[in-house]
């Protein structure tokens, strides 16, 4: 009867002693596996890029394309350089001031590129004529010119309202006596004329500001004579 309780106790006293063996098997056995699962998940995470940042929109990039959408709407000529160098200009208003660049674009259907810079209208549509000289200068330059003659165009638009043309009732012979084109007309004083350059000279000043212009070019505007149409006008032009 001793012997076998002798036994007994060596072989539970083997099993408790293997126990921390086993439990120690057990962790790294567990370790493992889960090492191995999280590697592999990783690896198919990977694979639908959940960890590679996707690129984002370029900031601004949708006010971008309405500026060139609003740009479009304005009748640009000239060579391919002319037109590029007008669109960045009147990209450059729209960015500075959407409202500013509203009022440019309903008061011109043409910018043009000439040999003389001024604004006349063309069968009845606005146009704005800009020569190299100004054009080229700069852009924000550019696009001063451009709010210039923007300028001028509201004001002839605006007096061409008041003395705007009735035509006859129907079956009536009655003579004009204006001209039929009720856009078409004549500053009568100088005054009035020098008053005109006066304000356009201020908007494009506001203009070239906003735009990013030199120091020099804002100066040139501001210092100009009174009856200095340089700033803003060149060749054989009429106001």
């Amino acid at each position: 009867m001793d012997q076998p309780e002798h036994k007994n106790f060596f072989r539970t006293h083997k099993v408790l002693s293997l126990l921390p063996l086993l439990a120690v098997g057990a962790a790294v056995f567990w370790y493992t596996s889960g090492y191995r699962t999280e590697e592999s998940a990783g690896g198919d995470l990977s694979g639908l890029n959940l960890y590679k940042a996707s690129p984002s929109p370029r900031p601004g990039s949708d006010r971008a394309q309405e500026g060139a959408r609003a740009v479009s709407a304005l009748d640009i000529q000239g060579s391919p350089k002319f037109k590029r160098q007008v669109t960045g200009a009147l990209k450059l208003i729209w960015m500075a001031d959407r409202p500013t660049f509203l009022f440019i674009r309903d008061r011109l259907y043409t910018i043009r590129n000439e040999d003389k810079t001024g604004f006349y209208l063309d069968e009845g549509r606005p146009v704005a004529a800009i020569s190299n000289a100004h054009a080229f200068r700069s852009m924000p330059w550019c696009a001063g010119i451009i709010a210039h003659q923007a300028f001028h165009s509201y004001a002839r638009l605006k007096t061409g309202r008041r003395s705007a043309f009735l035509p006859p009732p129907p079956g009536s012979e009655a003579v004009l006596k204006v001209k039929a084109n009720p856009m078409s007309v004549t500053y009568t004083t100088l005054d009035s004329m020098l008053s005109i350059e006066r304000k356009a000279s201020e908007f494009q000043i506001n203009i070239l500001k906003r735009t990013g212009a030199s120091r020099a070019e804002v100066l040139k505007v501001e210092k100009r004579g009174r009856r200095d149409f340089t700033a803003g006008h060149d060749g054989n032009y009429s106001i």
